[in-house]
């Protein structure tokens, strides 16, 4: 038994060069005369790793890391230049907009195109083409050309066709972070659905929280090669120390902030916007001493207002707390609190309460969201203008309170309390 056959996806020591050449006669002087006009651009090297069938592998990195090459290889819209892949079963991708459609033919025409490029036989596409067109939504759309769609309509039909043709293994880049909100939700339900009835996604995003939501592994890339391989969440806190890292520097450079000024966000009250699930209507910081001044250990009220198109919609709330260097210090909200979604009503009014602020010192931000009932997809997002600042009784080098006891082990050990 080969080692592709125990996995969706296996790789050994992948590697793929393009060929970058100073201009576009360069190529033709290169013919003529063999003497090399080109330099050699290794976008990836020595990549290496086996995914289990039925598990979400994330891929994240900064751009340029070779996470789109990598996709393509998985693909197989290019080949690799070093190593072996194998893919078992169908793959079905999105990757770029407009991807694997001739801009001429109608929508229609495409959903039959790619199916068969799928591997799918006439009665096959025949018996999936109605789920297809229903699926994108795209109404009389699907018979006119390609060319004509928006870059969303163009992500609907993409996505339509690679979840409908039952693939083994559902590769998905960048592409829907151009949809809506209505479309990200549908989608992202399905990329759940699939993965939960067996099959194999490999995802790649920029949005953490996505990723850490249904992927079980996750793929660090940097610079081509592969940094951190592993448990998701591990793989996040690696990537996001090393962000953080990097950020420091320039942040050093910028002149400091003035003190933010008291925090009571106007409130917005015009409505939910079109077509928008879920809306956040007015958002208040309490508590402070001075404000939006705190002191380490006091308490921290937040008053959200928010709006739903459907009482029978369900929609979590969650805060996110940021500190100077733009890093998640804390993420607050009922799921986090094991409570279920909010759901029968149109409107909410909603206090979060911490009773004992553990930070030190510093400027925080603050980031209020509403999402989907999964956590995957975001309905609405707002930051309190100006955030909180904390000033400590006394010197403290570190940013975050420990609570702590002292023990002089040469006396009798004293009871808590």
């Amino acid at each position: 038994m080969s080692a592709g056959s125990r996995f969706a996806v296996s790789a050994r020591d992948l590697g793929k060069e393009y060929r970058l050449y100073p201009g576009p006669g360069a190529r033709i002087a290169e013919w003529v005369t063999g003497r090399p006009r080109h330099r050699i651009f290794q976008a990836l090297a020595g990549i290496t790793f086996d995914q289990g069938r039925g598990e979400g592998l994330a891929i994240v990195g900064e751009n340029g890391a070779g996470k789109s090459t990598l996709l393509k290889l998985l693909a197989g819209v290019t080949r690799p230049t070093a190593g072996t892949l194998e893919v078992q079963g169908r793959a079905a991708a999105i990757l770029e907009l407009g991807a694997g459609f001739h801009p001429d033919f109608t929508g229609r025409q495409n959903i039959r195109l790619n199916a068969a490029l799928l591997g799918l036989d006439q009665h096959e596409i025949d018996a999936r083409e109605g789920e297809i067109v229903e699926w994108s939504e795209l109404g009389e759309f699907v018979d006119r050309p390609v060319r004509e769609y928006s870059s969303g309509m163009a992500v609907r039909l993409g996505f339509s066709i690679a979840t409908q043709v039952s693939a083994d293994v559902l590769i998905v880049d960048e592409a829907l972070s151009v949809g809506d909100g209505y479309f990200q939700k549908k989608s992202m339900d399905r990329m759940v659905a699939f993965v939960e009835n067996g099959g194999t996604l490999l995802f790649c995003s920029h949005a953490l929280y996505l990723i850490a939501s249904f992927c079980e592994r996750a793929i660090w890339l940097r610079g081509g090669r592969i940094e951190a391989i592993g448990r998701t969440l591990d793989v996040i806190d690696e990537y996001e120390r090393f962000l953080a890292a990097k950020q420091r520097p320039a942040a050093r450079r910028e002149a400091p902030e003035p003190a933010p000024a008291p925090v009571v966000e106007a409130p917005e009250t015009s409505g939910e916007a079109a077509g928008q699930p879920a809306k956040i209507v007015e958002t208040k910081l309490l508590g402070g001493a001075e404000g939006a001044v705190f002191r380490p250990w006091s308490p921290m009220r937040l008053e959200v207002v928010f709006r739903v198109d459907d009482p029978a919609r369900p929609v979590n709330l969650g805060v996110l707390i940021r500190g100077e260097d733009d890093v998640v210090v804390s993420a607050l909200g009922n799921r986090m609190s094991g409570r279920e979604p909010f759901t029968g009503s149109r409107e909410y009014r909603v206090a979060i309460v911490v009773p004992h602020l553990p930070y030190q010192k510093g400027n925080f931000r603050i980031a209020v969201l509403l999402q989907d009932d999964h956590g995957l997809v975001i309905h609405d997002e707002r930051e309190i203008s100006g955030g909180f600042r904390m000033e400590a009784y006394h010197w403290d080098p570190g940013p975050i309170g420990v609570g702590h006891r002292v023990i002089d082990l040469a006396e009798p050990e004293l009871p808590p309390g």
